[in-house]
């Protein structure tokens, strides 16, 4: 199955290679098929991209035509054929095993594991689910060779990483760099930096899930371990630049809002605490915080991520406790002097 459930806010790395390269998809699937004796594959994509799903549409009939989807194929006993769900915009079914019940018809929910989906997954026999980028990086690696792929990056994290660059940037799109590029060569060389003739804050990266990477910080190499030292991940490759005009306390409550709305309801901790947290933030950003909110927002937050069923859950406290931990003092500013910086809040009285 290929996750193509690219739901998070200023991610756009799964439409963008679909729409420019559905074949190397395909051929990706089938070699990762033909690796585990798979005969039946899925690509799970958004209702939201029409011109990938077209084009994917396209390529999938185009590979049956030339032999390289369906049954006998090259003359040998081996079939494998290729279909297309299409999603209707739940933001859980990103996680495999909410991703695999919208693919039987049923309710996107999320599932208790064990059993994993590569045990028992969908309609009862053992799946793999990847995401695009792994699966169109395999037929590269086949032809180049392992090696040529692990000269590539850093030697505990080899291979390139694909970002949807978005935000207060100048150049906005996708770019692909080296694992352990650094953020500033990002955004300064790549994205040729602030526009407007404003000052860079922060990097959000890694999707809702994620955090924020500060200033002081901006020579992190994008690398699994060093972001993750920073309180945030990868994730999808979203990665948004923010000026300074944008206010983390505001910014902390739009992504607790999108985890609210795409809650799937199934667990209490994340469809009780996610709403908790968002309320909190709330009045926080209308000038009625407590100097208790901190205490409780960290309390919160900490009982959704060790309870909540899913990855969804699991990971909504993230920019919480990434704005907190870089900048409570806008958080204090709110809440004891009823002051936003940047100006955005109703609080404000400027």
């Amino acid at each position: 199955v290929c996750n193509a459930d690219e739901g998070d806010p200023g991610a756009f790395v799964d439409r963008s290679f679909i729409e420019g390269n559905p074949h190397c998809l395909i051929e990706g699937m089938l070699i990762s098929a033909y690796a585990i004796g798979a005969r039946q594959g899925y690509v799970y994509i958004r209702a939201e991209y029409p011109m990938a799903l077209e084009r994917l549409q396209v390529a999938i009939k185009q590979a049956y035509n030339y032999g390289l989807l369906g049954d006998n194929l090259f003359g040998t006993e081996y079939g494998f054929n290729l279909e297309i769900k299409i999603g209707a915009g739940a933001f859980v079914c990103g996680e495999e095993s909410a991703l695999i019940s919208a693919i039987e018809g049923k309710r996107g929910e999320p599932k208790q594991k064990p059993p994993y989906p590569a045990q028992r997954g969908l309609l009862g026999y053992p799946t793999v689910v990847n995401n695009v980028e792994t699966l169109a990086n395999i037929p590269k690696i086949i032809n180049k060779g392992g090696k040529w792929y692990s000269g590539i990056g850093l030697n505990n994290a080899t291979g390139t990483k694909i970002f949807s660059l978005a935000g207060n940037i100048v150049n906005t799109g996708v770019i692909e760099v080296p694992i352990g590029t650094s953020l500033k060569t990002i955004v300064y060389k790549i994205g040729r930096g602030i526009p407007d003739h404003k000052n860079f804050k922060a990097v959000q990266i890694g999707g809702p899930s994620g955090g924020y990477v500060p200033i002081e910080h901006i020579n992190t190499p994008v690398d699994y371990e060093s972001l993750s030292q920073l309180g945030t991940m990868m994730g999808s490759g979203g990665l948004i630049v923010m000026n300074d005009k944008i206010c983390m306390v505001d910014s902390a409550r739009f992504f607790m809002e999108f985890f609210c709305d795409e809650s799937c309801g199934n667990c209490v901790p994340c469809r009780v605490g996610t709403k908790r947290m968002l309320d909190i933030l709330e009045n926080i950003n209308r000038g009625k915080g407590t100097a208790g909110d901190f205490e409780l927002l960290t309390e919160i937050g900490e009982t959704v991520r060790d309870l909540a069923i899913c990855g969804l859950g699991q990971s909504a406290p993230n920019p919480i406790f990434s704005a907190i931990r870089f900048f409570r003092e806008e958080f204090e500013e709110h809440i004891h002097q009823k002051y936003c910086r940047a100006g955005v809040c109703s609080l404000n009285s400027n």
